[in-house]
């Protein structure tokens, strides 16, 4: 069982010689998110990690790694990672598994990709039910919420005492992105967010920005993307002709809010298939399926018009790479990075994907009047509205869409900040961190 190159931490001094973990050392970022703390490391569980390919999870854990050998005190033996990419049946699987119990015994074992075996999730519940893994904290990863949430759900009362045992890394945000670009000493903020727009919050963007400096390209390394994205449509055996004719229909009809009829038409495909392509992106954690939100009955509208939105507006640019369409406007992008905020700030249940969010809706009143985004908490009996307006000027008949309907809300603009008694106009910037405040 050949897995001491994933572990190079138990030689002497050999941590940081992780070809992860010399990456971090010679990166220009300085990013480090921590999906788990080391305390919630030491309970028996299992953990699951969610998000988009190259968002940045196997470093995130790398560096927990890390962290729990140099400021915790853990022995480097006590962690085990392994990758599931290469395994192909249930049985080697299991026995694989068992035989790192067996030579180890480790406190935490990371499976890296899990999902990769089909069925997984029956040979974990039996290793947690034999006593197996009675002892063991288990971090399993994956990049899709379809596989890792059934099988989550199949291991009820095995998962450990954790608060939310499942979590999720999306792209880098706004904020985040700033946080980079104030690191390497860039000083211009007032062009911050036309970058975010280009560049986006994946973190190999961002690093070959800080490199190529004035020479930025929006469509630099985007080979990674077109892997990212039909990896998603090959694992589930979907067509790779009928996944352009959906990355071009998204193109073509960016923000438009449409029902999965009117989607298909364009298509040579029925709309039930059409769906399935969408769903493979949302389960993704790449496009969010925005549904219409019925205000009289306080539910979803499943047959009203939707919207579909990409998380990273970098991925505003597939249709150019792809060559089915044009690059995404800018107004589209912000709008994208708008709903993405919302999904990551408020979205309850984000580790069951974004095919259908339950807490971030779009809107459109019996007269036609639409809003971009209605939040939605019914525990808190909120209902608070989010337009996109990216253009100099704001009048008032934009404030009494939100005021006539909701009494409240908020319109995202590219620099204006202006506050009215029910309602307030703010920059792109000044959202980013006001939505934080909502928390």
């Amino acid at each position: 069982m050949a897995i001491t190159i994933e572990n190079t931490w138990w030689n002497e001094g050999g941590l940081w010689e992780d070809s992860d973990l010399k990456r971090v050392k010679l990166s220009l970022l300085h990013y480090r998110p921590e999906p788990f703390s080391p305390e919630e490391c030491t309970k028996a569980s299992v953990l699951t990690l969610r998000g988009p390919r190259r968002a940045g999870k196997t470093v995130a854990l790398k560096l927990l790694v890390a962290k729990l050998i140099e400021k915790k005190g853990w022995l480097p033996q006590q962690i085990v990672w392994t990758v599931f990419d290469t395994m192909r049946t249930l049985s080697q699987a299991e026995e694989h598994l068992c035989e790192i119990q067996k030579r180890y015994s480790p406190r935490l074992l990371i499976v890296d990709e899990i999902t990769t075996v089909l069925g997984w999730q029956r040979v974990i519940k039996k290793l947690r039910d034999d006593g197996t893994f009675s002892q063991t904290c288990l971090i399993l990863t994956g990049s899709s919420a379809y596989d890792l949430k059934s099988g989550a759900e199949r291991m009820a009362g095995r998962r450990g005492d954790v608060e939310h045992p499942d979590r999720v890394l999306l792209p880098m945000s706004y904020l985040e992105f700033c946080k980079q670009l104030e690191h390497n000493g860039l000083t211009e903020t007032k062009d911050w967010p036309t970058k975010f727009l280009e560049v986006g919050g994946f973190p190999f963007r961002i690093e070959n920005f800080l490199k190529a400096k004035t020479k930025w390209n929006p469509l630099n390394a985007f080979q990674v993307f077109d892997d990212v994205v039909f990896y998603e449509f090959n694992r589930r055996k979907l067509d790779r002709n009928i996944a352009l004719e959906i990355l071009g229909r998204l193109t073509a009809i960016g923000n438009t809010a449409v029902s999965y009829e009117s989607f298909s038409k364009a298509l040579s495909v029925a709309k039930d298939t059409a769906r399935k392509y969408l769903d493979a992106l949302g389960d993704a954690f790449l496009l969010a399926t925005i549904f219409s939100y019925d205000t009289g009955r306080a539910r979803v509208a499943p047959k009203k018009d939707k919207k579909f939105i990409w998380i990273d507006p970098a991925l505003g640019f597939l249709g150019q790479h792809l060559q089915q369409g044009e690059a995404a406007p800018e107004d589209q992008r912000v709008e994208w990075c708008v709903g993405a905020e919302l999904i990551r700030r408020f979205e309850v249940r984000l580790w069951e994907g974004l095919s259908a969010p339950r807490n971030v809706y779009t809107w459109k009143s019996s007269g036609g009047n639409e809003i971009d985004f209605l939040l939605v908490n019914k525990t808190a009996k909120l209902l608070f509205p989010v337009e996109v307006k990216f253009q100099k000027t704001i009048s008032d008949w934009d404030f009494q869409i939100l005021e006539r309907a909701f009494q409240k809300g908020w319109i995202v603009t590219p620099d204006t900040d202006r506050k009215r008694p029910k309602s307030e106009a703010l920059s792109f910037g000044k959202f980013c961190h006001r939505i934080l405040e909502m928390n």
